[in-house]
C-alpha cells in the first residue's frame, strides 16, 4: 500500500497535496509506466477524503498527461515518453510546475516576493554545478 503524506494543518489544500504526491511518485519512478493507480473510491477510503476530491486530482493529473484512464480497466501511469519533456515543450513543463508551486504558496500565505527570494537564494549555490541532461 502506498504511503500518503497529507497534512491537514499545512494550509495547502488536500487536492494539491495529493496531486503533488502522485506526480512525484510518477516522476521518481516509484510508480513506473503501466502501474495501476488505486480506484478513486479506494484511495478516498485509504486517505479518508472525499471521493470528489480524488476524482478532481485524477482528472487534473490525467489532463497534465501523467496518467490515463481506460474505461472498465482502471487508471494507469503513462509511459515516460508520453509525459516527459519533448523538444519544444520546455516552456509548458515549466509553466505547469510554476502553477503548482504558486498555488501551494498562495494557500500557505506566502507572498510572491517571499517565494522569489527563497527560489533565488536556493538556486544560486547549485547553478554553477548544475547537471546537464541529454548531452546539453
Amino acid at each position: 500500500m502506498t504511503e500518503w503524506q497529507l497534512d491537514t494543518s499545512s494550509g495547502v489544500p488536500l487536492y494539491l497535496q495529493m496531486k503533488q504526491n502522485i506526480i512525484q511518485k510518477i516522476i521518481t519512478g516509484e510508480w513506473p509506466p503501466g502501474y495501476q493507480l488505486p480506484t478513486v473510491r479506494q484511495l478516498a477510503v485509504d486517505v479518508r477524503i472525499n471521493v470528489n476530491t480524488v476524482s478532481r486530482v485524477y482528472a487534473e493529473v490525467e489532463r497534465d498527461g501523467y496518467i490515463r484512464t481506460q474505461q472498465g480497466k482502471g487508471t494507469f501511469v503513462r509511459d515516460r515518453g508520453e509525459w516527459a519533456e519533448r523538444p519544444g515543450e520546455r516552456v509548458a513543463l515549466v509553466e505547469k510546475f510554476v502553477t503548482l508551486v504558486v498555488e501551494m504558496a498562495q494557500a500557505q500565505g506566502i507572498t510572491r516576493a517571499e517565494l522569489l527570494a527563497a527560489l533565488q537564494e536556493r538556486s544560486q549555490p547549485n547553478d554553477a554545478h548544475e547537471v546537464r541532461r541529454d548531452g546539453e
